[in-house]
């Protein structure tokens, strides 16, 4: 899983990363790497990559701030989708 959610990531903020790694612990947000269409664009892909249902007004912005907090957001989504 994060290994599908890190290129995502990477290809959607290749411009803005420059030479830096993308680490499980980079923040997304806070350092300007990914914005709130990003965000939006994030949702529709691991809904679809995942087979999950996320509700943008449930999560707040700092749940997709790191590859970390979005891996626990899926797992999540996928242990509330099975009850």
């Amino acid at each position: 899983m994060e290994e599908v959610i890190r290129a995502f990531v990477t290809a959607r903020c290749a411009g803005r990363l420059g030479n830096e790694a993308l680490t499980r612990e980079t923040p997304l947000f806070s350092t300007g790497l990914m914005d709130s269409f990003g965000v939006l664009e994030l949702i529709a892909f691991l809904e679809q990559e995942f087979d999950i249902e996320i509700d943008p007004l449930r999560h707040e912005i700092d749940e997709f701030d790191t590859i970390v907090r979005i891996e626990g957001l899926v797992r999540a989504s996928r242990g509330h989708q099975a009850t």
